[in-house]
């Protein structure tokens, strides 16, 4: 297995990049776009698409260039793409992406209305010629009913029907909100990408992997929490099976992704933690699904939105966020490096059966407080106000200040953010944020007293009486403060500790140890 680092914060004129998406051609080209950000948050905001590609396998890229180019507030984001096989010779490569002003998913008005800077839009982008030119319009007209206020295409890639009475039919994942409720729904084209209905609805769904199975059966994965969901779709997207959550897939609720194989085989991707975005892993499937009996665990420690292809060359390319989201990386093994999962996955416990996990979430950069009011009392553009208590913490997105929500918060461009935030640049500067996430887990049969878990994060992390056996603490928003002595050493060594009293041992502990570049930005191995 090989690694190659596409893009990494603060590199390439822009402080964040994520959410990653890809595709294979019939030239063998790989095309690879994500997201290009002024900041850590998603939409609403002046965030670019970029765009790199490859005609040798991923051993060597195209430089970065503007896929889709934001304009004031307004931004793009959220990309996936499908490969149509059966256009003219090159075939035909199709983006989805949301396109927004003024609101993200989560404060989405009703309607379609392209002058309305309060609706979020569904972009669509085709090429012909390999990617090399592209035509770009906007479809939501044709996918968003009168009952639904936010929509967006899952990120990553969609599939084309093989075989059986749906041949060549184009399937995609959306996303829906109506009100306070999300549900999932597959999206079908019948003319090489050019218009969409919507078909099936999946309650309870969210951002979905899908995946065409050579019998022309579509396998699609949900993110959720504590397990993935899993379903079918026989009849070419319009009805599903029942979305029930496979023992095998655990998951934070995080995007992964599903790609079926010349062989007939499929690859899934995703985190292999209930709690925490880390553990990436790729898993095979020779049964369509039903069971991922072997796995290449890609990334043990944070790492996040991952997506899967099978290059021309036979071996597997994924293109992930590692790392906090500092890098979007993209690996290449071949299917005889993958091992059985349980040998691949042990349960991550010490010797007493005590599991202490701490993930890096992401960095949030420090805002300059003086600069930030000033351009709050003089630009008055905000996002609309909505009640995101109503939402699981799992569901919103990794943005804003309170982690989740950017709900009422006020909405910049380019050149705002550069005032209120300094020079892009790869390093940490005071005042920026780290941010952690982290589980305290009692694996054995013993019951645990007397619980402390401590580090030099600004919030108390935790104190209770007792675990019991199988239970566990979480802990999702530890914030770090980077200060002018964490410059001055070069880089930023945080301990998280935890004890207990174990009714066999006494007293019992551990720690995790996170040290952070500051110069870099990057987690230090």
């Amino acid at each position: 297995m090989d690694y190659q680092v596409l893009a990494s914060r603060g590199i390439g004129g822009y402080r964040q990049y994520r959410i990653p998406a890809m595709a294979v051609t019939n030239s063998g080209r790989i095309i690879a776009i994500y997201d290009a950000r002024v900041d850590l948050d998603d939409l609403p905001g002046p965030i670019d698409l970029v765009i790199r590609m490859s005609d040798d396998n991923g051993e060597r890229w195209t430089g970065q260039e503007v896929f889709l180019a934001s304009e004031g507030v307004s931004g793009y984001g959220d990309a996936s793409i499908i490969f149509d096989p059966n256009v003219g010779d090159k075939g035909r490569i199709i983006v989805f992406c949301q396109s927004s002003s003024l609101a993200s998913f989560f404060e989405s008005s009703l309607g379609c209305a392209q002058d309305d800077p309060t609706v979020v839009h569904i972009s669509l982008s085709i090429s012909d010629d390999d990617g090399e030119t592209w035509s770009h319009k906007i479809v939501t007209e044709q996918v968003k009913d009168e009952k639904t206020h936010g929509i967006f295409a899952s990120s990553g890639m969609g599939c084309c029907i093989p075989n059986g009475p749906y041949a060549g039919r184009l399937i995609h994942s959306f996303v829906l909100r109506r009100g306070s409720e999300l549900l999932g729904a597959l999206a079908f084209s019948d003319d090489h990408g050019n218009t969409w209905k919507l078909g099936a609805e999946i309650p309870s769904g969210n951002e979905s992997g899908i995946a065409c199975l050579n019998n022309g059966t579509i396998l699609f994965h949900s993110r959720s929490t504590p397990l993935r969901l899993s379903g079918k779709s026989v009849d070419g997207g319009q009805t599903i099976s029942e979305l029930l959550p496979h023992h095998e897939l655990p998951d934070p609720s995080d995007n992964g992704s599903l790609a079926t194989l010349k062989s007939g085989e499929v690859i899934c991707t995703h985190n292999h933690d209930s709690d925490l975005r880390r553990r990436t892993v790729a898993k095979l499937s020779r049964d369509g699904g039903v069971t991922w009996p072997r796995a290449i665990l890609l990334e043990s420690e944070s790492s996040a939105y991952s997506t899967a292809c099978e290059l021309a060359d036979g071996r597997i390319g994924v293109l992930f966020e590692r790392h906090g989201y500092t890098e979007m990386v993209f690996c290449r093994f071949s299917l005889d490096e993958l091992k059985e999962t349980k040998e691949v996955l042990p349960l991550e416990v010490d010797e007493n059966e005590i599991e202490f996990q701490v993930a890096f979430r992401y960095v949030r950069p420090g805002r300059d407080k003086q600069v930030l009011e000033r351009l709050i009392s003089l630009v008055k553009r905000n996002i609309p106000t909505v009640d995101m208590s109503v939402f699981k913490f799992s569901e919103r997105k990794e943005i804003g200040p309170n982690s989740g929500s950017a709900s009422g918060d006020p909405v910049f461009t380019k050149e705002e953010f550069d005032e209120i935030l300094g020079p892009v640049s790869p390093g940490l500067k005071v005042g920026d944020e780290l941010r952690f996430s982290g589980r305290l887990q009692n694996h054995s049969p013993h019951l645990l007293t007397e619980i402390k878990i401590e580090s030099l994060c600004e919030e108390k992390v935790s104190s209770t009486s007792k675990l019991s056996p199988g239970d566990k603490i979480t802990f999702m928003d530890l914030r770090y403060r980077i200060q002018h002595e964490d410059l001055e050493i070069g880089n930023v060594s945080l301990v998280f500790k935890w004890s207990a009293t174990h009714p066999n041992l006494g007293s019992t502990s551990g720690q995790i140890r996170h040290q952070i570049s500051t110069k870099s930005g990057l987690s230090i191995q």
